[in-house]
């Protein structure tokens, strides 16, 4: 190791003085910095289970046939964080475990800083073997800290190679819905067969690229080492470098495989998935083995998400009512509506979409470069003029109410749907009303079907016999 010259006041000498000192007191950085991640991770998990059901729930829905690839992406993405929250999290106490170990070992080497192996008067081999292999503080210091560094940095650069993978995989799927929209606006035939080839061998060649590129650094930058196979990966190591960010982190990692061997690398991150699996096999673990799936919409299962009166939190996802016994004549139903829904209802009802009440900001200017020309109308009722009629959404109703079936006790009733939004937490959808004033008293049930597609829709000739009712939800109430 070269000495430092404390005496050297040149920029490198005082940048090394520097470098040296912030190293000595990095110990305190780095407890800082994994208390404060520790308790931003604990608590900062709920809340992000909070925003991963709120975009799931309207935002990552397959509306149409070309938006299944875009919400595959963004479905991995949501789903992917948690798990590398839960390792970044172990990792950060893994670290504050040993360096709260060395903050010990320190504390007791102030005190005595010698081991007396005479004074425990040791018979046999460990006589000689334990003053062999028992380190001394000094010694056990100057590792604890070397340890407990390497896996703070080895933390966060697992926490940015989890971020490559998903930008990364972010782009190649992005890629792939891009490329999916485009095949709407091209008609020929023969055009479309050669763009979906072509874009298939190019999705193919990037998949095996970014493979490769992963690979290499699971492999410690074996493909690198190869005389002729390193000029091909070079300019695939250029391009992902860029798209995954690795740039930013590529010190830590080099510097960790040159300076560790990947025996101790592999133990490192083996103990650390271990306790990750462990963690989420203890949160799966289910004793409950007679009970069904909550997930399950049937009439055998009650869920508290199905009535206004006892929802606590959560969004209603299919249908709703508001309560489980029922006084009054009529019984309120909310059918939610779901962009899921939005591929039957453009081939069923293609002339009711965009009733959106807003006005774009080109349609703004539009109307007002109308209202110059013609001053008789103003710009108010232009704009009005760009809204939905009553004419228009009561026929988008017809259309839509002929997608869904609405059963009471087995029988169907005639649809009669009318917009709305629920006060739970503004979820757009359906109201129908239910006339149950002739119903006897006692356990009643309500179930809605909707229209839905079977069979893959990417790809796929769509024919109007392929559609069918599926059940939807089945909600028991009470009759008083």
């Amino acid at each position: 190791m070269k000495e430092i010259d404390y005496n050297d006041d040149s920029k490198e000498g005082k940048l090394r003085r520097w470098v040296d000192n912030l190293q000595l007191e990095s110990w305190q950085l780095e407890l800082l910095i994994t208390g404060f991640s520790i308790f931003l991770l604990a608590s900062g998990l709920d809340e992000y289970e909070a925003f991963k059901q709120h975009i799931k729930f309207d935002k990552l829905t397959a509306s149409s046939d070309y938006m299944v690839v875009f919400t595959g992406a963004g479905l991995f993405i949501v789903n992917t964080i948690p798990y590398a929250l839960k390792y970044f999290l172990v990792s950060l106490l893994l670290h504050l475990l040993l360096r709260g170990f060395w903050i010990g070992i320190v504390g007791l080497s102030s005190v005595s800083n010698n081991i007396d192996f005479d004074k425990l008067k040791l018979k046999g081999p460990f006589r000689k073997y334990l003053p062999q292999k028992v380190r001394t503080l000094d010694n056990l210091i100057f590792f604890v800290d070397q340890i407990s560094s390497v896996v703070f940095a080895y933390t966060y650069l697992l926490v940015f190679s989890m971020l490559s993978v998903v930008l990364v995989a972010s782009f190649l799927f992005a890629f792939l819905g891009l490329i999916n929209v485009s095949l709407n606006y091209v008609t020929n035939p023969t055009a479309v067969t050669l763009l979906v080839f072509a874009v298939f061998v190019i999705a193919l060649l990037l998949f095996i690229a970014a493979a490769l590129f992963f690979l290499d650094s699971l492999f410690f930058s074996a493909f690198k080492k190869s005389r002729w196979f390193s000029i091909i990966f070079y300019p695939i190591y250029r391009v992902y470098s860029i798209i995954s960010l690795s740039f930013i982190y590529r010190s830590i990692y080099y510097h960790l495989i040159t300076n560790f061997s990947k025996k101790q690398i592999m133990t490192v991150s083996g103990i650390l998935l271990v306790l990750v699996l462990i963690s989420n096999q203890l949160n799966s673990w289910n004793r409950y083995t007679f009970y069904p799936d909550m997930k399950t919409e049937n009439r055998f299962v009650i869920k508290s998400v199905h009535y206004d009166d006892e929802r606590t939190s959560g969004y209603i996802y299919t249908a709703s009512i508001p309560s489980k016994v029922v006084r009054e004549s009529y019984l309120p139903l909310f059918i939610r509506y779901s962009p899921e829904h939005n591929f039957t209802l453009q081939y069923f009802c293609p002339d009711s979409e965009n009733l959106n009440d807003d006005v774009s900001l080109r349609e703004g200017i539009e109307a007002g470069m109308k209202y110059q020309q013609d001053t008789t109308k103003t710009v108010s009722e232009l704009m009005l003029e760009k809204k939905a009629s009553a004419e228009e959404i009561q026929s988008a109703l017809s259309c839509i109410d002929s997608t869904y079936e609405v059963l009471l006790d087995g029988a169907i009733i005639p649809t009669d749907f009318m917009y709305t939004t629920h006060k739970n937490k503004g979820e757009r959808g359906f109201l129908q009303m239910l006339d149950i004033g002739n119903l006897e008293r006692g356990k009643h049930i309500v179930s809605v079907r909707k229209l839905e597609y079977q069979g893959a829709v990417i790809g796929s000739d769509v024919r109007k016999e392929r559609f069918k009712m599926v059940d939807m939800v089945e909600i028991i109430f009470w009759k008083e």
